[in-house]
């Protein structure tokens, strides 16, 4: 083989490489979760999932919460979302940085005293927004966050359809407290975000609204409430960690279980 037989030949090889791998990543989204240019976050691919619960998908109507229903396939643009939960320490960054004021947690000798790694905890809606407008991000809607704990196959928890308390910071884990974030391996989406299930409640874009095609009606719907995702570590498991749960919760509210992470658009 010469030279130039030699350079198509290398090229035809990267050529199919480049084919090989796109279709792998088409097929199995998780392997997309690249951290390129998004410094601790993690990229979620465009497309559809299902969002919400479905009748004898695994959960009973009094787990699920008649709030969930009808279970539908939701198409989402590509973006990213934090890998982990929003740190102690990277709100105190921000808090020095522009003034804003820290949660009341941090002052209130009845609780541990605030941990760096730990999830920033006792945050009102408005404090997570200012955080990730800060951060040059913003909230995750209740969609998006509810794809990457998920993923795309329908699956309850982040890691499957069978609850395990072990794999969760939520009131049944006893742990007493939150963890640093990203402690426990089981609490990982297959898209590789953690603490999705337990360990701080995280507030979403998204106003409290019932779902396309539901004929449920309730005072709670409009634009009064924001959704908040996901257990913590104060909540029982069920009903807060499955990842189609929806809690409704005044923006204003800080709380010992409420935290966040960010997202952003991915062009």
């Amino acid at each position: 083989m010469d030279i130039t037989q030699g350079v198509k030949w290398f090229g035809l090889q990267l050529l199919l490489l480049s084919f090989s791998l796109l279709s792998c990543a088409a097929h199995h989204p998780q392997l997309t979760a690249q951290n390129s240019g998004a410094s601790g976050m993690v990229y979620i691919s465009a497309g559809y999932f299902l969002m919400g619960s479905a009748p004898q998908g695994g959960l009973t109507m009094m787990e699920a919460g008649v709030d969930e229903f009808p279970q539908q396939s939701v198409s989402l643009k590509a973006f990213w979302i934090d890998q982990h939960e929003v740190t102690t320490e990277q709100y105190k960054q921000f808090v020095r940085a522009t003034g804003h004021r820290h949660p009341p947690i941090w002052m209130d000798p009845a609780y541990p005293a605030p941990t760096p790694l730990h999830p920033v905890i006792d945050v009102s809606w408005d404090d997570a927004e200012a955080y990730c407008r800060w951060a040059g991000k913003r909230l995750p809607t209740e969609a998006e966050w509810e794809k990457a704990a998920r993923g795309t196959d329908g699956r309850i928890w982040p890691w499957g359809n069978t609850f395990d308390p072990a794999k969760a910071n939520t009131m049944d884990s006893k742990k007493g407290w939150t963890l640093p974030v990203g402690s426990l391996e089981g609490d990982i989406s297959l898209y590789g975000v953690h603490d999705m299930a337990g360990n701080a409640m995280e507030w979403t874009a998204s106003w409290y609204q019932p779902y396309p095609g539901s004929t449920l009606q309730r005072v709670a719907f409009g634009e009064k409430y924001r959704v908040m995702k996901g257990g913590a570590w104060n909540t029982p498991a069920i009903p807060f960690s499955h990842a189609a749960n929806r809690h409704a919760v005044a923006p204003q509210w800080d709380h010992p279980n409420h935290g966040f992470r960010c997202a952003k658009d991915a062009n």
